[in-house]
């Protein structure tokens, strides 16, 4: 009784990580479309009486505030965001993240 080697071929190894590459690519694309357009999607578990428990997409919900800044400043962080490229919403939101991950050790003290 022979056993059966099947032969790999190079082009299909290529194939296949180039298949696996652009799904990655697509799930990415799929992520910035939902960051512009709003509809991030998280999921929650939930647990009901009878001991079930759920997945459930709970969107996520986007706040917003008026920043009142002095025109000259706003002038300068304008040129910075164009710069590079930016929008000035994303640099706005870049910053409170940042912020937000700095000052996080505030949260564990209350």
């Amino acid at each position: 009784m022979a056993i059966e080697r099947k032969k790999e071929n190079k082009f299909d190894n290529i194939v296949a990580d180039l298949d696996e590459q652009e799904a990655i690519a697509q799930k990415k694309s799929e992520k910035v479309v939902n960051a512009i357009t709003g509809n991030s999607v998280k999921t929650k578990e939930i647990h009901d009486k009878n001991g079930r428990v759920r997945i459930v997409k709970v969107a996520e919900k986007r706040k917003t505030f008026p920043v009142y800044i002095p025109e000259t400043l706003y002038v300068q962080f304008d040129a910075i965001t164009t710069a590079y490229g930016k929008s000035n919403n994303s640099a706005i939101v870049e910053l409170i993240r940042d912020y937000v991950t700095e000052k996080k050790s505030v949260l564990n003290e209350i």
